[in-house]
């Protein structure tokens, strides 16, 4: 007969999770950039491996990473086969590794897995990654299928991203395609900043700037162009979206740790994002730019804040007129969101691009110092979908 357990101890770890230590490659153009034959595991490989000897404070017996999670759009061929695993090891780094698919969002889908590690207790130290190879790996997977069975349930579930955007274009027409063009002008002309004043210098290996950046950009070339997506629209809605305002194909790679708050301070941070809350929300697939809007409401509702209370915020500009649409439902000040630039400047190599964002976060909000500064990631997701994460800025001597 088995004997009842009469007393039950249950561990309680309300641990603090925080994002710092993060490090880039620079984001190249797919199929003809400096990265084009590069194999995605190697390319992150290396850079776990500058990471490594950049911080090396924070590989240190007691809060070294114990895990690493890396997100990847497409986990297959060269970054198949657990590639957070395998890079890990060509590292030298003895981790059990674990990659996420949440396509464009897998990166903060990583983060966040991580920070829900560290507040449970599993693991206080997490390396987390972000990786993706358009040039080597195809989009949508070199095996794409669609299903009969599903199309027949949800017949918008394969729309391809350019309807999406085109459809965002029919559902707001006040955001007009010259709009477009100027916030994708801005976007450029932001990035463009940045670098010549060194912010991201010291965030990206080789200090080899990201390959999509044109500058000074010609409005009037952008008017030139042809749409880049053939839809036939019963309405005769004009294509107004064009490779001037969607994000570039890109290859790159981000690594960062996700730790407690007492080993960022023990290992020296001089700065760290406090990780406060990640909400997920959808939308119908074919309105797909949209999916940051539920997924932010979330995030305002259970924090019971609004965007005034934002100091700053990384939102991945997919298209242009889709980050505007988001910008104006969340009732965000532009002049707070991108301020270094954004994809459509720097580049959207999918896997990785939350992880970027949520770099440029810390680092522009280091820029000023404050410390308890709120500030948000987010970004939209194919397949009708958006992930959001709320942080606080803190500087330890600060």
């Amino acid at each position: 007969m088995l004997q009842r357990r009469t007393e039950i101890t249950i561990r309680n770890h309300p641990t603090q999770p925080v994002f710092w230590a993060g490090l880039r490659t620079p984001f190249t153009v797919a199929q003809r950039g400096f990265l084009k034959d590069t194999r995605p595991d190697d390319l992150l490989a290396n850079l776990i491996l500058a990471h490594r000897s950049k911080f090396q404070e924070a590989y240190a017996k007691d809060g070294a990473p114990s895990e690493i999670v890396t997100g990847c759009a497409y986990p297959e061929g060269e970054q198949g086969y657990n590639i957070a695993r395998i890079a890990a090891l060509a590292a030298g780094l003895e981790l059990p590794g674990m990659t996420v698919n949440r396509l464009c969002g897998s990166s903060l889908e990583a983060a966040a897995i991580a920070a829900g590690g560290v507040a449970s207790g599993r693991s206080v130290s997490w390396l987390v990654s972000g990786v993706e190879s358009m040039s080597r790996v195809t989009r949508r997977g070199a095996n794409f299928s669609e299903s009969d069975f599903v199309i027949s349930h949800a017949p918008t579930a394969y729309v391809t991203m350019g309807e999406t955007a085109e459809n965002l274009a029919r559902r707001y027409p006040s955001i007009s395609r010259g709009a477009q063009e100027e916030f994708a002008a801005g976007s450029h002309g932001a990035a463009h900043r940045a670098w010549e004043s060194g912010f991201y210098d010291d965030h990206v290996v080789a200090r080899r700037c990201d390959e999509s950046i044109r500058y000074p950009v010609s409005l009037e070339k952008m008017a030139s162009l042809a749409p880049a997506f053939t839809i036939k629209a019963a309405d005769g809605h004009p294509g107004v979206v064009t490779a001037a305002t969607s994000s570039p194909m890109s290859d790159g790679a981000c690594v960062g740790l996700v730790t407690s708050e007492e080993i960022a301070r023990d290992a020296g941070a001089k700065s760290f994002l406090r990780i406060l809350d990640t909400s997920t929300g959808h939308v119908p697939p074919e309105l797909m730019g949209l999916g940051p809007v539920p997924a932010v409401q979330k995030i305002f509702q259970r924090n019971r804040i609004t965007s005034r209370d934002l100091a700053a915020v990384e939102m991945n500009e997919a298209f242009a007129i889709q980050t505007m649409a988001c910008i104006d439902e969340l009732k965000i000040d532009p002049a707070i969101v991108n301020a270094w630039g954004g994809a459509l400047a720097l580049g959207h190599p999918l896997g990785a691009s939350g992880l970027r964002l949520l770099m440029t976060l810390q680092n522009r909000m280091a820029g000023v110092g404050t410390s308890g500064h709120l500030g948000l990631v987010t970004l939209c997701i194919g397949g009708g979908q958006g992930i959001a994460m709320l942080c606080e800025f803190v500087a330890p001597n600060n």
